[in-house]
This record gives C-alpha cells, sequence and structure tokens, in this order.
C-alpha cells in the first residue's frame, strides 16, 4: 500500500480534515515524514489507518500507555501478514472491521481518482476540460449534483462524485474556484430592470 497524504488520510478514515488533524496531534501514531518542496509532508500507512479509524473506541477503552503499546503491536502484525487481531501484554484487540473500512475507502479512493486525469496543469474529470476543484466548489457552496448536472449536463453523477472525493483528498492551494456557475448567477439575477 502507498503511503497517503493527511488529506487522502482523512478521507480514508472518514474523518473531517480539520479534526483529523487534532485527532492526528493526539494520537500516539508515527506517520513517515517525507521532505517535499522543502516542507516535511506527513504520510500514513495502513496501521496509521487502521489506528486512527479505531481512535473512539481506543481513547474509550485503553489508557494512554496501552494505546502506545496497542500501536506498536499493530505495527508488527500488519507486517507480519497478521491483520485479524492484535496482541500486546496480556491483551487482544479485534481490528478486523476497522481493516475492512480502511480497505473498502484504500479502493474506493483509487477508483475515484482514477475518474480525473492528472497530466496537465490542473486536475480535470477525466474526458472533460472541466477541472474537479470548479466542481467540489460548487457542491461545497450548497449546490446538489443535479444542480451540477443541470449546468454541466455532459458530466455524470459518478463523475461528480470522483470530483468532490478527489478534491476532499487533494485540497486545492491558492484562489478558489467560484461557488457559483455562471448559468445558476444568470438564472439568480433580476434582469428585469432590463425590459425597460
Amino acid at each position: 500500500m502507498e503511503h497517503l497524504t493527511t488529506a487522502q488520510a482523512a478521507f480514508v478514515v472518514g474523518a473531517p480534515l480539520d479534526i483529523f488533524k487534532k485527532v492526528v496531534e493526539r494520537a500516539p501514531i508515527k506517520p513517515q515524514l517525507v521532505k517535499r518542496g522543502g516542507r516535511n509532508i506527513r504520510q500514513f500507512g495502513q496501521a496509521e489507518l487502521v489506528f486512527l479509524h479505531a481512535y473512539d473506541e481506543l481513547k474509550q477503552a485503553l489508557t494512554p500507555k496501552s494505546q502506545s503499546e496497542f500501536y506498536e503491536a499493530l505495527r508488527s502484525s500488519l507486517k507480519r501478514g497478521l491483520a485479524k487481531e492484535v496482541v500486546f501484554g496480556k491483551q487482544r484487540y479485534d481490528i478486523g472491521q476497522h481493516l475492512v473500512f480502511v480497505e473498502r475507502k484504500l479502493k474506493e479512493l483509487d477508483k475515484l481518482t482514477a475518474q480525473i486525469d492528472l497530466s496537465g496543469k490542473e486536475p480535470l474529470i477525466r474526458g472533460t476540460q472541466i477541472e474537479a476543484h470548479r466542481i467540489a466548489a460548487l457542491l461545497d457552496a450548497g449546490a446538489t449534483v443535479e444542480d451540477v448536472m443541470r449546468d454541466y449536463p455532459s458530466l455524470k453523477e459518478q463523475q461528480i462524485v470522483a470530483a468532490r472525493v478527489y478534491a476532499e483528498a487533494h485540497p486545492k492551494a491558492g484562489r478558489p474556484y467560484p461557488k457559483q456557475t455562471a448559468k445558476a448567477a444568470m438564472r439568480a439575477a433580476d434582469l428585469s430592470a432590463l425590459d425597460d
């Protein structure tokens, strides 16, 4: 499994990015740090993803020290391919449901990301010239999938969902896209004064 960025990991774990970042600061995990563009970037592997998906349960059941022991045992178990149960000290913890959830979300991320063309300057919805982040901005502003399909009739529902997922996992740096399409702005505008 390739290592994921913080935003990708948040998508896989199923948490909003801002909350996910706070959890990562509190949890006893050690994401890999890599240099990219002169900055240290966190990268999350399978052990971190499973741990973070189980974190709410772990906080209730384990002390901070036991959480650290569990994390180390989880890393070791996954490296050896022993994935269903983690044994640490005198304790056993079933991670099967968390592992299944993470694996399903990783496949979903791969499938949706494959619908995005990354060959140019901006990520485009494959087979179109429509920027993924543009569509995600519309959805973030409250547009429904149906609203987007009305203004972009060439898009299918799955492409719109792929754009949103891609944008969530790969936030756009810099200037944001408009939160409304030109067609929607025209429909909302009161042009009756032009009739005079």
